[in-house]
């Protein structure tokens, strides 16, 4: 007896000592319906970025899915994520890290650290551009690295040209029309490069009127919008006027269509499109719907951002649309420091559900 008391105690150490204890041990799941992830940013150096899964079929959410199943944080700030073959590739942007995760079990597939390339310090967005090769985009790099999203090796680096402004040398949002991917330089800049994926060269480039494109699609017309937050200003230091724009740009040539001054305010801008990419979703404070051939956008909301007991807005910080039955999902980050929520609409705006995340929920993939 005092030896099986002693093996157990043994046993119960060792399990602790390697951090192997029931509450920190790896959980399975097995999702093979049909999902959306949430991301969940978090706060800049406080390494509190989430990753939630949502299941409209139940109106069920898990949140912290990423280290329940890995028994690992996320890390540091998380700016994005794509979709692509049941892989969700993960872009932690303070952590230099990309995660590769299995749509279904949840578990680490691959992964791409900044030490294992040339020139990846901040990554921001993954582009897909196909089963071999993939793009990263950069905060700080005049760089976006080329990696094998099979392997999760790198295998090179495009140069932009982008010049440094207060540190930065930034590439954002990455959409694809044809061989050219479209990404946009977002901090102290105003340009939007194309680069052409059979030579991963730098082909063409436009200088917009507005500050710091921020959110970028491409529609059914071969048009690439493009939404600007305007810079920042304040009372003691400006950069820009702080008035979003949104431009209607020919992806061929690269010629403004249409551009048209937005409200000025403190929000998170962003832009979206339905299932056939023939109706357009902006945030700015707000949500407005526009079809791709109207000239304007139209006064009076789509969605109205709700608001607190004192009559503020709150804080809407990302739409996503689904790509089979157009129902959109908004995130609001609250007050940027506690849980945020998300809101359900179906395709004509009505309330669906909503429910609790992690801390600033900016993006969506669905499975």
């Amino acid at each position: 007896m005092y030896i099986k008391y002693l093996l157990l105690t043994f046993l119960t150490l060792l399990c602790a000592c390697n951090g192997t204890d029931i509450e920190n041990a790896e959980e399975n799941f097995e999702h093979t319906g049909k999902g959306v992830f949430i991301l969940n940013e978090g706060n800049y150096n406080s390494g509190n970025s989430t990753l939630s899964y949502y299941r409209p079929d139940t109106k069920t959410v898990e949140n912290g899915i990423f280290r329940r199943a890995n028994d690992r944080k996320l890390g540091d700030t998380g700016q994005s994520m794509t979709l692509h073959n049941n892989t969700l590739y993960i872009a932690m942007e303070n952590s230099g890290i990309v995660w590769g995760i299995d749509a279904e079990t949840f578990r680490v597939k691959g992964q791409l650290t900044a030490s294992q390339t040339s020139h990846m310090i901040n990554p921001r967005f993954v582009h897909i551009v196909n089963r071999e090769k993939a793009y990263i985009s950069d905060l700080y790099a005049p760089y976006i690295t080329v990696f094998n999203p099979t392997t999760f090796q790198p295998i090179g680096s495009i140069h932009t040209g982008q010049p440094s402004a207060n540190g930065y040398s930034s590439t954002e949002n990455m959409v694809q029309y044809g061989h050219r991917v479209f990404t946009n330089c977002w901090s102290y800049s105003n340009r939007i490069l194309a680069i052409d994926t059979r030579t991963d060269e730098v082909c063409d480039s436009l200088t917009l009127g507005s500050w710091q494109p921020k959110s970028m699609v491409v529609d059914a017309h071969g048009k690439l919008w493009v939404l600007t937050d305007g810079g920042y200003y304040t009372g003691d230091e400006s950069f820009g006027d702080n008035i979003p724009h949104l431009y209607r740009i020919d992806a061929n040539t690269l010629e403004i269509e249409l551009e048209q001054a937005l409200d000025a305010d403190d929000a998170n801008v962003q832009i979206a499109t339905n299932q056939d990419k023939t109706v357009l979703y902006i945030v700015n404070n707000d949500i407005y719907r526009m079809h791709i051939t109207d000239e304007h956008l139209p006064v009076r909301p789509f969605i109205s951002a709700p608001t607190d007991s004192k009559g503020n807005r709150h804080k809407l910080y990302a739409i996503g649309v689904h790509p089979q039955n157009g129902e959109i999902y908004v995130a609001d980050a609250v007050d940027y420091s506690q849980s945020g929520t998300v809101y359900r609409y179906s395709a004509d705006g009505k309330p669906i559900d909503q429910f609790r995340t992690g801390i600033n929920p900016n993006g969506f993939a669905f499975k």
